[in-house]
């Protein structure tokens, strides 16, 4: 009976995705999140409920302003002031969003263990994280890019990739270092002017025989670097999920870019090819760093202009 569901699940895919995106718009900590600034209640509709949530985060959460995460002053003289009634607020609503403290995937034993890639040491805290909540798995992917890391980020790195060029280094001196893996073979694919890498990695855990792939997504012309949106296609490109439905997926990042990277993933996985995908973080504590309210509403942000782009994508399905 289960398996039977389990087919029927996966023979509809905008259902799946929908179910998501509902999920999402409907959390009670938006409404506590906008209540701050202003915003009572939400429109019942999911299209006018993300207009209000679009509009709003726009005006008040972007932080960045088109900035790097890594170059912005997280520091808000109203919000970042700690036990304050805003910093209290800020935290109760993310939490219930998932932002916070560490999540744990129902699937303890996906097709594939997904390590979404970072800077400094946020692919070995990841990959360290997402072994410890799963129970087993096929194969581990992680996904990378071709942003180049400085000095700082590279000191930051040091104790398990010294020597990274990339991000796309980052990710396998986590596997060299955490997995003890073995490089077996490196590709690289030249398209459309732009180069694509991927490296073979085989590891042993519990007596088994492991095949692990760090991949590097180009940066997308015209951006500063690769998306997450890029990482999954260039995921379904390799694996060849066009072909192969069925498959389910843990994806491990830091925790309150969760609901961010989650939604990307419904849209260029779920809905196109019925992948089942579970996204799962741990909380700053875990890497020893403190998150603000300010990151956690541009996260929030995030969060809601991939739910706006996966509606829009729904719609055309």
């Amino acid at each position: 009976m289960l398996e039977n569901k389990k087919i029927e699940e996966l023979s509809r895919p905008i259902e799946l995705a929908q179910r998501q995106l509902e999920s999402f718009v409907s959390n009670p900590g938006l409404v506590k999140l906008a209540g701050l600034f202003g915003v009572d209640s939400l429109p019942e509709a999911t299209a006018d409920k993300l207009t209000t949530l679009q509009d709003l985060a726009t005006q008040h959460w972007d932080f960045r302003k088109g900035a790097e995460r890594q170059a912005v002053d997280w520091n808000d003289e109203l919000l970042d002031q700690e036990n304050t009634e805003q910093w209290n607020v800020v935290f109760d609503g993310a939490d219930q969003l998932g932002l916070v403290h560490d999540s744990e995937p129902v699937n303890k034993h996906p097709d594939y263990l997904v390590i979404l890639g970072g800077a400094n040491k946020a692919p070995f805290d990841r990959l360290r994280y997402g072994l410890s909540v799963v129970e087993d798995f096929d194969q581990i992917v992680y996904l990378g890019s071709s942003r180049e890391v400085n000095d700082v980020e590279r000191e930051k790195a040091k104790d398990y990739a010294p020597r990274a060029r990339t991000e796309f280094d980052l990710g396998s001196g986590a596997f060299e270092t955490l997995l003890g893996a073995k490089l077996t073979d490196e590709r690289t694919i030249v398209r459309n002017g732009d180069t694509w890498g991927m490296r073979f990695y085989e590891f042993e855990i519990d007596g088994k025989i492991k095949n692990g792939f760090v991949l590097s997504t180009p940066q997308t012309i015209g951006e500063k670097r690769a998306t997450t949106y890029d990482n999954y296609k260039f995921l379904v490109d390799m694996a060849e999920l066009d072909k192969n439905p069925g498959k389910t997926i843990v994806s491990v990042t830091t925790g309150f870019y969760t609901e961010g990277q989650h939604l990307p993933a419904v849209q260029e996985l779920t809905l196109p090819y019925g992948v089942q995908v579970e996204t799962v973080g741990h909380s700053a504590e875990y890497s020893g760093v403190v998150r603000k309210p300010s990151q956690l509403l541009q996260e929030t942000k995030a969060a809601i202009d991939a739910a706006v782009r996966l509606e829009g994508a729904i719609s055309l399905s």
